[in-house]
């Protein structure tokens, strides 16, 4: 997540300290009230100057006095009126921050003293921002349509109220004089003449990006509609997790979302999927009122109760303000969620935005891994924590409702800015290994050695890139029963986001945040199959998961993109698998490529129709910078498909880590692990598998994690949801209704 400098910037000593009351015993469900009056207590004494792009509204307040002080020099008054001025615009009050920004360059117009025209063209760009932010606020926002900020920007996506992208349109030409070659410039240009309609006939033809930029490989991808705001679930928020999983066990799946926003309003949400077109909140009804934050969210089930939990993580990119306690829920089985964090020995306060849940000692229930955060070594991104530390956690599931933090006698006690984790059984042997994504060093690959012993083999195995990572997944992209992994790079150039889309977009090879696909080859080590794959693009994914948009078989990959700035308007992007040789992007034939913040990604069948939907939490960081959720339903028709439910009885319940091999009658080979994806969203731990155009499954053939028992099945059906139980010599077909969302949709505009 890049960020800017503050110049001039205070430091407030602030402590976040917490009083522990006497310990619940045992088994003694802890209060819900508990751990929402601890929130509320943590988000209020967090220090603004030091959680860097959050508190933006008291950052502006701090930023004004300073700007006022009497005796300030003239380039300390400009120094603290821009930052006030972008802080009045990250908090979401756009016309004021462009009010001040205009006056103030009509102020220093006047003065004898003149500042140097490179500062005053800062003044400039920030307003330009801010009517761009303006026309986006107006029109995407309060006059939405499925069409609204995705690229190319046509027909329902053309902005009504033009004044925002007019005013950056006369701002951003007349910079562009002075500095031609300014690619992030360039970009948000054309974008702006996208809203009006008016791309690409109006764009000055030397400042003009190709209409081919915007156009992918045509392989027969159809728009994905959104249909959020028709389901109820277009929920409004900052940067935030999202969670599909059939929560109470109806046969239907249900949605989580947290946003990592501050206020009262960043209320988490449990939307219950009601069987008749769309999405009930229940979050009331669950006992959730007053969990707020939450970067991400996880599902898992901890007590092995057949019932799916949720774990919700805090206090990431927050440094010593992120001083936060992630959040534990267990679910009761009757619609409630009560939280134990503390009874079950997980609380503590340190920030983090990563987690993986697995059975790491083949005991049959599932363990955590917690990367927090500590930045202290590097200073990454210019982040303080001021000797901070905030060590990773490994707590062990002790099978009685309680865990055992055993980082340091496992092997798995880090001081690293980790942004991402994932569970992969690299070598083959059973144990489920952990793949770490650190900022600013190298990552890591913990071989699990058995009772519970890691050590670190990245060298070895050779996938230590890219060094500035953020979320990572592991499955297998080629379909040969190996599992491979996926990082996500974020920035290896010190130009701009906008910049560095539009130099790929442009026809360049891109050299800036590239990612690394690892492929496994089965003898302990890896190779970098990034080219080969195609995978070479510039793509700074804040939020990533896979699924299978076309049911073929093959694993396809989704990015939500972006960092903080409101400069970073770049699209989300979507990568189809080409028969596990290669990806090509799809990202402007299906409309996945939403300029908005793109960060939890989940895929799953929310209408039970055999093919995978993706619901996907939109919004930035700054206060000001929400956007509605996306639910983007699958149009397509034409593969078949299986869904299989596995349920463990010696293995975890959920069956997590437990890997399926299928044949099917074309003879197509297809490996799946159940997890829930890739660190920033959460898939349902169903196992949703396209079947191409095969007329029945070979065989089925399933592993599973804690007993190593091997069961198969010969001669299944598609296009079925079955339920395969651990030891059982049967396939249990199960009865799921089909969900039509077109219901909900036509009741809505009625």
């Amino acid at each position: 997540m890049r960020t800017l400098k503050y110049f001039g910037c205070i430091t407030l000593a602030l402590a976040l300290t917490y009083c522990s009351t006497k310990e619940q015993p045992l088994f003694v469900l802890s209060s819900n009230q508990e751990m929402v009056d601890l929130l509320a207590v943590s988000h209020k004494i967090s220090n603004p100057m030091i959680a860097e792009v959050y508190y933006n509204s008291e950052k502006a307040a701090i930023y004004d006095s300073l700007r006022k002080l009497r005796g300030i020099s003239f380039s300390d008054n400009a120094i603290y009126s821009y930052w006030h001025f972008r802080e009045t615009l990250y908090a979401g009050n756009t016309e004021d921050a462009i009010l001040k920004t205009e006056a103030y360059l009509k102020q220093l117009a006047s003065y004898s003293q003149k500042l140097d025209r490179q500062y005053l063209s800062l003044f400039d760009r920030l307003l330009a921002i801010a009517y761009i932010r303006l026309g986006e606020q107006e029109n995407c926002l309060l006059n939405h349509t499925s069409s609204s900020c995705i690229l190319p920007i046509a027909e329902l996506g053309i902005h009504q109220k033009a004044r925002g992208s007019e005013a950056a349109i006369d701002i951003i030409e007349k910079l562009l004089i002075e500095t031609p070659d300014d690619l992030e410039l360039t970009w948000l240009l054309n974008i702006c003449y996208q809203t009006l309609g008016r791309y690409p006939q109006d764009v000055p033809k030397k400042f003009l990006i190709p209409v081919k930029a915007f156009t992918g490989a045509n392989q027969g991808i159809p728009k994905f509609e959104d249909i959020a705001p028709m389901l109820n679930v277009a929920t409004q928020g900052n940067a935030g997790g999202s969670i599909t999983e059939d929560f109470n066990n109806d046969g239907y799946l249900d949605i989580v979302v947290t946003s990592s926003g501050l206020k009262a309003g960043d209320q988490m949400r449990y939307y219950e999927n009601n069987g008749n077109g769309g999405y009930t909140d229940k979050t009331s009804a669950a006992g959730l009122d007053g969990f707020i934050g939450g970067l991400n969210c996880m599902q898992t089930d901890f007590n092995n109760d057949g019932y799916a939990d949720i774990f919700v993580l805090r206090g990431g990119w927050l440094a010593q303000s992120g001083q936060h306690p992630n959040s534990l829920l267990q679910n009761n089985g009757d619609g409630t969620f009560t939280d134990v964090t503390k009874a079950s020995g997980l609380l503590s306060f340190k920030p983090t935005q990563t987690a993986v849940w697995a059975d790491f000692n083949n005991d049959g229930w599932l363990d955590l891994f917690v990367g927090n955060e500590t930045s202290a070594a590097q200073d990454v991104f210019n982040q303080n924590n001021q000797g901070k530390i905030y060590s990773s956690e490994f707590f062990v599931n002790q099978k009685d409702g309680t865990f055992k933090d055993m980082a340091k006698s496992t092997g798995l006690f880090f001081t690293k800015f980790i942004k991402g984790v994932v569970s992969i059984d690299a070598n083959g042997d059973g144990n489920m290994d952990l793949y770490l994504s650190i900022m600013g060093e190298k990552n890591k690959l913990l071989i699990n050695q058995g009772n519970l012993k890691f050590v670190d083999k990245a060298n070895d195995f050779k996938v230590t890139e890219p060094t500035v990572s953020f979320p990572v997944a592991s499955f297998d992209y080629n379909n040969d029963g190996l599992t491979d992994l996926f990082v996500c790079s974020y920035s290896s150039s010190d130009n701009t986001q906008a910049y560095e889309t539009a130099f790929e977009l442009k026809g360049n090879a891109p050299v800036a945040a590239l990612p690394k696909l690892y492929r496994n080859n089965g003898d302990g080590t890896f190779t970098d199959a990034t080219e080969e794959a195609g995978m070479n693009h510039t793509i700074y994914g804040m939020g990533f998961n896979y699924g299978d948009l076309d049911n073929d078989g093959y694993i396809d990959l989704y990015f939500g993109t972006g960092d903080p700035g409101f400069e970073s308007i770049v699209p989300n992007r979507m990568f189809r698998n080409v028969e596990g040789k290669y990806f090509e992007e799809v990202s402007f034939d299906g409309g996945f490529s939403n300029i908005q913040k793109g960060h939890g990604i989940s895929w799953a069948d929310l209408d039970n129709d055999g093919d995978q939907d993706i619901y996907l939490t939109m919004g930035g960081a700054h206060e000001g910078d929400i956007y509605q959720n996306q639910l983007l339903v699958n149009p397509m028709t034409g593969n078949n498909w299986i869904n299989i439910e596995l349920v463990g009885s010696e293995s975890n319940k959920k069956a997590i880590g437990a890997e399926v091999f299928l044949v099917t009658s074309t003879g197509q080979k297809i490996h799946r692990v159940v997890s829930s994806g890739a660190s920033f969203g959460g898939n349902s731990l169903a196992l949703e598998i396209g079947l191409g155009k095969a007329e029945s499954i070979e065989s089925i053939l399933v592993k599973w994690p804690a007993t190593e028992t091997i069961q198969k099945f010969e001669k299944v059906g598609v296009n079925q949801h079955i339920r395969i139980v651990e030891f059982s010599g049967e396939i249990e077909k199960k009865a799921v209704e089909l969900v039509d969302f077109k219901m909900s949709a036509d009741h809505s505009e009625h």
